[in-house]
């Protein structure tokens, strides 16, 4: 196994070599066999001793290696599974508690948005509380409450046009995935480095069987323990993309897909749903005419475009995203946003 491979071989050895700490912070076990995975394969073998004939310590996985692999004392994939379902099942009642869960019936996304808009406003006011709790480091959970306005008020307005049920799917599922790691994460950093790695191995995505919904297993398009590294070690805006990166690819995008089939009399979301999230971006027709917000490559790119969403709600700084987090969330609805603290930022017109 040598650089440039690519499967599931590839991940087998990056879990164990995570397994053994020996941790891969800027990719995790992405099933690709680049130079991180090379260099920790050398610091692996170097550590047990294992050269080849000519005295050589490499980054090459050879027969050698998966043998000396084979007879570490690793976890095995049950205990594994059930250290992950645990964790999560306890950091996913924190964070449901948080949200005023107990406070609501079920969730029931085919009872239609009125049914659930009262879970729904808590869940917006949990990612407001979160935010406050680690400004500096949950800037997904900051976006997350603004990104709230455009979904409810979308919501709120839909003339009977939208598919309710699965756009309160999606709100489910997206505070199901990545809630519970930043509840880990208040706990303490390593825990969300330690149960994101898991996270990576053991999760379900979104899908639909001949329309009904379900879940299948899937690798994220980034790794969450990955992220979560690089958030505990100060690059904060890059984890936090790449945990937003995984929301809209993996646990948005197969809803959106869904609505993309035709099988549906859907005709797009209306355009409440496509307005800026904060005052320091355009809205999505503006910025991308002609797109598609139900196409993930359009969307993303609205979202990660220079000077756009994602990049401006860095650049704003602590004071500006938290005056806009903490705003009632009728205005933020309403995109009655307040003075700007930072109306140089603003987008022509703005």
């Amino acid at each position: 196994m040598t650089m440039s491979e690519t499967g599931l071989a590839v991940r087998v050895v990056q879990w164990a070599l995570i397994d053994l700490d020996f941790d891969m912070p800027e990719y995790g076990a992405d099933g690709k066999y680049g130079q991180e995975t090379y260099d920790r394969v050398r610091d692996y073998k170097a550590s047990r001793g294992l050269a080849t004939d000519d005295g050589v310590i490499d980054g090459v996985v050879g027969m050698k290696t998966m043998n000396q692999l084979d007879r570490e004392p690793l976890p095995t994939m049950a205990e594994l599974e059930l250290r992950y379902s645990d964790r999560m099942s306890n950091y996913q009642n924190r964070a449901l508690v948080r949200a005023n869960s107990s406070a609501h019936p079920d969730w029931d996304p085919d009872a239609g948005f009125a049914h659930n808009r009262a879970r729904i406003i808590d869940l917006y006011g949990y990612y407001r509380d979160l935010y406050l709790l680690a400004p500096l480091n949950f800037l997904w959970a900051g976006l997350g409450r603004m990104a709230g306005g455009p979904v409810v008020g979308g919501l709120d307005g839909d003339p009977g046009f939208i598919a309710q049920n699965v756009m309160v799917r999606i709100g489910r599922d997206i505070f199901y995935d990545l809630a519970w790691l930043h509840e880990a994460f208040l706990d303490h950093p390593s825990e969300a480095v330690k149960l994101g790695h898991l996270h990576d191995r053991f999760n379900r995505h979104p899908t639909y069987f001949g329309g009904s919904p379900g879940w299948v297993h899937a690798f994220p398009p980034r790794s969450y323990g990955a992220a979560w590294h690089k958030i505990t070690v100060g690059r904060v805006g890059e984890g936090n993309r790449e945990l937003l990166q995984n929301e809209q690819w993996s646990i948005i995008q197969p809803h959106y897909d869904w609505l993309l089939t035709g099988l549906l009399s859907f005709s797009g979301l209306i355009s409440p749903f496509t307005n800026n999230v904060h005052p320091y971006h355009r809205a999505f027709s503006a910025e991308m005419p002609g797109g598609n917000v139900l196409v993930a490559g359009d969307r993303w790119n609205w979202i990660t475009r220079t000077d756009g969403m994602l990049q401006r709600w860095w650049d704003i700084g602590l004071a500006e995203r938290t005056r806009l987090a903490s705003l009632p969330f009728n205005d933020i609805c309403s995109g009655r946003f307040g003075t700007p603290g930072r109306p140089e930022l603003l987008p022509p017109g703005g």
